[in-house]
């Protein structure tokens, strides 16, 4: 309950703090400029992560891992730098530094895994592994005239 007062009344806190710590050093066109800033910074800094992202599929099984955490870290980081604040900006320029990033996304990690709810039947492999078979069903609207193939033998009664 204490954690949750301190996000919700701390963090604005420290955000408004840090505004002016920063406006009373550099001027107050310069604090909002460089927050503005962060808007355009954070996008490219997403639009990379995403290029590297989809570059995973062309380097090899055992590097894969590896690109993969790298581009997740850099979206993350460019989503703090693109919310506005000076202390979001500072842990997104955090984030891009190498070790850690690695350190941040293993927490992350393991945090969530302990969170996350188990279902029966369905496994945590990746890239498609395992198939669980089944039957598909197809839903057709009879309203529009739409009808399913007849791909099974007739019944006759």
């Amino acid at each position: 309950m204490l954690t949750r007062r301190l996000l919700v009344f701390g963090y604005p806190l420290i955000e408004i703090l840090l505004l002016w710590l920063v406006a009373s050093i550099v001027g107050w066109l310069a604090a909002i400029l460089l927050l503005i800033a962060g808007l355009p910074a954070g996008a490219a800094l997403m639009r990379n992560a995403a290029a590297k992202y989809l570059s995973a599929r062309e380097v090899s099984e055992s590097e894969r891992a590896s690109v993969i955490r790298s581009s997740t870290g850099m979206f993350l980081s460019g989503l703090l730098i693109m919310i506005p604040g000076f202390l979001t900006d500072i842990i997104g320029i955090l984030l891009l530094i190498p070790p850690i990033q690695r350190l941040a996304l293993s927490r992350v990690g393991a945090w969530t895994q302990a969170r996350m709810v188990r279902v029966p039947g369905f496994t945590t492999y990746a890239y498609g592994q395992e198939v669980i078979q089944g039957v598909v069903i197809e839903e057709f609207d009879h309203e529009k005239g739409e009808e399913p193939p007849d791909s099974s033998p007739e019944i006759s009664r």
